[in-house]
């Protein structure tokens, strides 16, 4: 059997507490870190304002479709609205991937609702409310996707 020195028995403790501390510096460092690199997306009120006013303009919109003639320049108008917020949170990089690919599947949806009416015809209320109860899902998702990211103080 080995034994031990009195000395080393004192040792052990302390280099315990020194290898957790040394730890506890370096998830420290490692959090740190990854806020300060952009790794962590934060929230943006000019992303939130853009999905909480554009939701109730596509559902006024869908409105319209129960009646003759469609109104192009509103749904242009909309394509539009939709498009510059998907480049605008595009652009904010990789770490936005989340935010924009969500507005793209609001975009494609949008495109899908807007054939099914131009080749479809009228829509009755039946289908009215089960697509804006889609669409209005999709924008409540990405609303609120937005509204959980971390605030900057």
């Amino acid at each position: 059997m080995r034994y031990y020195s009195h000395k080393y028995h004192r040792l052990k403790p302390r280099l315990i507490n020194k290898f957790t501390q040394v730890n506890l510096l370096f998830m420290l460092l490692w959090l740190f870190g990854c806020s300060h690199l952009g790794l962590i997306t934060y929230y943006d009120l000019t992303t939130y304002k853009n999905l909480t006013s554009l939701k109730p303009q596509v559902l006024s919109l869908y409105e319209t479709f129960t009646k003759e003639p469609v109104d192009t320049m509103r749904i242009a108008d909309t394509r539009l609205k939709l498009a510059q917020i998907y480049e605008y949170e595009k652009g904010k990089g990789v770490r936005n991937r989340e935010t924009y690919t969500q507005i793209k599947i609001i975009q494609n949806m949008f495109e899908r609702h807007v054939e099914d009416r131009m080749k479809g015809g009228k829509w009755n209320k039946t289908h009215l409310n089960n697509v804006k109860q889609n669409i209005t899902e999709a924008f409540d998702i990405a609303i609120s996707t937005e509204a959980r990211k971390n605030r900057m103080k």
